[in-house]
């Protein structure tokens, strides 16, 4: 229990009348808990999990991750009141551990339908510790125990716990209570006391940077604040109150915050020396409120729809809930009364994982005005019907988070700066070979002239932060560029509300310079991709952090290096000039690929199709390297490394407007976890899983070759007018490009392609095209929504965008196969229609949207406009979440600057169709 440094009667007053409504409450509070725990005991399921109405635990349905250990997703895991309350319920070494601290190795787990009972057998090697993890359902709740195959050794005693975290977004703030009387609660920011606690003589080594990182960090952990046998968190929150108590050990509160910003309150039991049978016994009580259902949720567009098309909102619903048959649309009148506008029925509902879901049809609903969906008792945010609904979804995406994702260069909005030019000491080429943390790799030791450590000149120019850290993702750099020259060429996209100045390496908001902002942008991004030509030869791996200091850095990126180029032969702390003997320079992967070369190609003349009447010079330069580098390639093709490192080892890094569809294949593996499956018969036993290989290599690179330079014949087909060969190459591509297997990952850019294509080419597509329709539906019929599902590690929305883009090329091509809907469904999902909530994935675009998101700032709890979020995941194995007030979960919130320029595309899509509309085009 944290102790007053001094008396402060505010502070105490507020846990006072806290105890004083507690003992009055005694009885009836106490009465209440024994006939709900008397009522009800969870089953396993045929899913196996433990379930009742309103409260389940998951056991290893999810396994850490193999390249980021821990994403708060797996062991044992709460969800009360259908918020996952807790994760990562397992034997620790540390009160809170970080994201790459060591874990358990799980050997097997099990489900007991007879006894109601899982099981996990979980091992640290190492440290000769073996044992099982039990949870069992008992009435009002669970017993966990911790049971060992021997007794602790000596050098973990004091070390090793039982471990189970809590989610800060729904706990901060909020009561706890200690054996009943002692009273707190949890804080809104960390500041325990730190103390050291060293690494054990003969632990396992880590890789270099993590035995770094840990020196970086001075081995801290935090003093719990509350100590106790009995913990109830959240005392004041009926939708979350649960009450912990221990048999063996004390109970520990520890603030996972201290340590990292995304860290989570830490409930801890040390594992008593000389015990094995019950190690751990902890009763887990959940305040489950009694015949609970999860209200309605109405998902819905946050910026509202056009009024001669489609509307359509989705209802999410508790599989208990007993609801009306109707749904009303209500109209917000100017004085703020409610105006019903129309009544209908919703559909039968249909189950898909833990919900079942019902359709609501309003499209008659079509004159201009404010409106919310009435279902229930539940009302929406208010939504507009217009004319220009999609008029303004996109916009901050390109003049916010794309302009703040600007690396190189200062980036100023009105009084704020969002940060200083950054990383102007770039680069070193990476000095170590080998696989480097978040999926980085250096394949060589040399690159032409340069060797490992070598400062490689003018490379810190141009580029985009790739995510919610500041690498320089080759892939997401050559997505930007393609994306955003798509965007400025099919839309006539001339919008300007920047002034950049890549001279004096500044950026400035809502400042209008007379280039438009996609102009600027696909010009700063070619002066990257030239500077590795020009200073390497060839197109790179990317750019990255030398560190995890560095690699975990929030705030401005300026401040992450001295912004001077390392010199050896200075002292650590000596500066001369321009030169430092500090070595924080970001350092440059030089790795190659056909992938990136290919790529790069396409990017180029992208770029140099735009630049053209704007910088003609640097139009030139990008169309002469591209085709040089095409010569280049055809006469001494780029092999793949004996690495295996694609690339864009995160799926956040591959684009979703499939323009650089070629990436999805080679960069989904890194982040992609592997799970435990198990069986459901009543006492089943699953192996260990293991990880997969770091991209598969026989399926992707086959992906891959199949046309692996289509998109840089088309571009360059493009920005020389069909000249040769580019135009015989496009030709001899076509037939392979339109089959039913090519035509969703790139075969649709065809269509940009008919130009310069035979004849007869438009009707063969036109075959592919009603080839590909007639399966797609029957392949979006298997969510509620009518998108690709989000089913991996990642969510899913880069999926979704990719459709909204690919569909509306399709339409404009052949608009009597492929109607709008699609697109405008796709584009109505990521601002709302989507599952969990309706919250907009774009930050701070509709009503409702997401405001807390995995950004350079999310230290400060906030978003960067326009940022879209990857969305919703499916905890495993049925559980769909979102997490709306929290953006720690990279999994869910991380913003990633080439999902941005695919949203330019996408949203400048939807407003197009409806403006055909308004032109009688349709």
């Amino acid at each position: 229990m944290r102790t007053p440094r001094r008396f402060n009667f505010a502070a105490v007053f507020p846990f006072l009348t806290l105890l004083l409504l507690m003992s009055a409450m005694a009885p009836t509070a106490s009465a209440q808990q024994h006939k709900s725990a008397a009522a009800w005991v969870p089953v396993v399921t045929d899913k196996n999990y433990l379930n009742t109405q309103g409260f389940s635990v998951l056991l290893y349905d999810s396994t850490y991750h193999p390249v980021f250990v821990d994403q708060k997703n797996t062991a044992m895991e709460m969800i009360l009141h259908d918020q996952r309350i807790a994760t990562n319920g397992d034997v620790r070494l540390m009160p809170t551990p970080e994201q790459w601290d060591l874990v358990a190795t799980l050997k097997g787990r099990h489900a007991d339908k007879t006894t109601g009972r899982l099981t996990a057998d979980l091992a640290f090697p190492a440290f000769g510790l073996s044992y099982t993890l039990e949870v069992a359902a008992e009435p009002g709740g669970v017993q966990v125990t911790i049971n060992l195959d021997k007794p602790l050794p000596e050098k973990l005693a004091g070390r090793a716990g039982f471990n189970l975290e809590f989610l800060p977004s729904i706990y901060m703030g909020k009561a706890y209570l200690v054996d009943g009387s002692k009273a707190g609660t949890f804080p809104r920011t960390p500041d325990d006391p730190m103390v050291r606690v060293l690494p054990l003589p003969d632990e396992p080594k880590k890789a270099y940077y993590l035995e770094d990182w840990d020196k970086a960090k001075g081995y801290t952990q935090p003093l719990p604040f509350a100590e106790g046998k009995r913990i109830t968190l959240g005392v004041d929150d009926a939708q979350a109150r649960v009450s912990v108590t221990s048999e063996t050990s004390d109970l520990m509160l520890f603030d996972g915050r201290d340590r990292a910003q995304n860290g989570w309150f830490v409930l801890r039991s040390l594992i008593p020396s000389g015990k094995t049978a019950g190690a751990i016994v902890w009763h887990i009580r959940p305040d489950v409120i009694p015949d609970w259902t999860r209200p309605p949720m109405i998902a819905h567009s946050q910026v509202g729809y056009a009024p001669d098309f489609f509307k359509e909102a989705v209802l999410e619903l508790d599989p208990k809930y007993i609801g009306p048959k109707t749904a009303r649309v209500l109209r917000l009148m100017e004085d703020g009364s409610y105006k019903q506008a129309f009544e209908g029925r919703i559909t039968p509902s249909t189950p898909w994982l833990r919900y079942v879901y019902s359709k609501f049809d309003f499209t008659p609903v079509k004159d201009p005005g404010l409106y919310v969906i009435e279902y229930a008792d539940q009302r929406t945010a208010p939504f507009p019907i217009s004319k220009n609904a999609y008029a303004n979804i996109w916009q901050d995406s390109l003049d916010h988070h794309i302009a703040e994702q600007m690396d190189h260069v200062s980036v100023r909005e009105a009084y704020r700066v969002w940060h200083a030019a950054s990383h102007l000491d770039d680069g070193r080429m990476a000095p170590v070979v080998g696989e480097q943390f978040d999926g980085w790799n250096q394949a060589t030791a040399t690159d032409g002239k340069y060797k490992g450590g070598d400062h490689i000149p003018g490379m810190n120019v141009g580029g985009w932060y790739d995510a919610g850290d500041f690498d320089l993702e080759e892939p997401a750099q050559l997505s930007v560029i393609q994306s955003l020259a798509l965007a400025y060429r099919t839309f006539d996209l001339k919008y300007d509300e920047l002034t950049v100045n890549e001279a004096t390496r500044e950026v400035e908001m809502h400042r209008p310079d007379g280039v438009p902002d996609t102009v600027e942008q696909v010009k700063h991004g070619a002066l990257l991709i030239l500077a590795q030509y020009h200073n390497i030869g060839h197109a790179i791996r990317g750019t990255h952090e030398p560190d995890l200091r560095q690699y975990t850095h929030l705030g401005d990126g300026a401040s992450k290096t001295d912004g001077r180029i390392y010199e050896p032969k200075l002292g650590p702390n000596e500066v001369k000039g321009d030169y430092s003997g500090k070595p924080d320079d970001r350092w440059i992967f030089t790795t190659d690929n056909p992938y990136f070369e290919w790529n790069a190609i396409a990017a180029l003349a992208a770029a140099a199709d735009v630049l053209r009447g704007y910088d003609d010079a640097l139009a030139k330069d990008c169309l002469d390297t591209a085709i040089k580098a095409w010569n280049q390639e055809k006469a001494h093709p780029t092999k793949f490394p004996a690495t295996g490192d694609f690339g864009g080892g995160a799926p956040e890094n591959a684009p979703a407007n499939g323009v650089l569809a070629a990436s999805q294949g080679l960069t989904s593996g890194a982040r992609s976890g592997h799970n435990a499956q198990i069986t459901s018969s009543a006492s089943a036993t699953a192996a260990t899983p293991t990880a997969p290989a770091a991209p598969p290599a026989g399926p992707n690179r086959g992906r891959f070759g199949v046309g692996k330079d289509w998109s840089a014949a088309l571009e360059l087909a493009i920005a020389t007018s069909g000249a040769e060969p580019y135009k015989s190459r496009l030709r001899e591509l076509f037939p392979q490009m339109i089959t039913p297997q090519q035509m969703e990952f790139h075969g649709w850019t065809a269509v940009r392609a008919l130009p310069y294509l035979d004849p007869g080419a438009k009707d063969q597509l036109r075959d592919a095209v009603k080839t590909y329709m007639a399966g797609l539906d029957k392949q979006l019929d298997a969510t509620p929504f009518g998108v690709p599902p989000s089913l991996g590690t990642w969510g899913g929305s880069g999926a979704v965008v990719d459709m909204a883009i690919r569909m509306y090329f399709l339409h404009e091509a052949f608009p009597d196969l492929v109607g709008p809907e699609y697109t405008l469904r796709a584009v109505n999902y990521i601002l709302g229609t989507h599952p969990v909530s309706s919250t907009s994935y774009v930050a701070g675009v509709g009503t409702v949207s997401k405001t807390k998101t995995y950004s350079n700032n999310r230290a400060d709890n906030a978003y960067i406009p326009g940022a879209v979020i990857p969305g919703y995941i499916i905890i495993k194995p049925d559980f769909p979440e979102l997490i709306d007030d929290f953006g720690f979960l990279w999994f869910e919130d991380e913003a990633v600057v080439a999902g941005s320029a695919s949203w330019v595309v996408a949203g400048n899509a939807a407003d197009a169709i409806t403006k055909e509309l308004k032109q009688g085009k349709q």
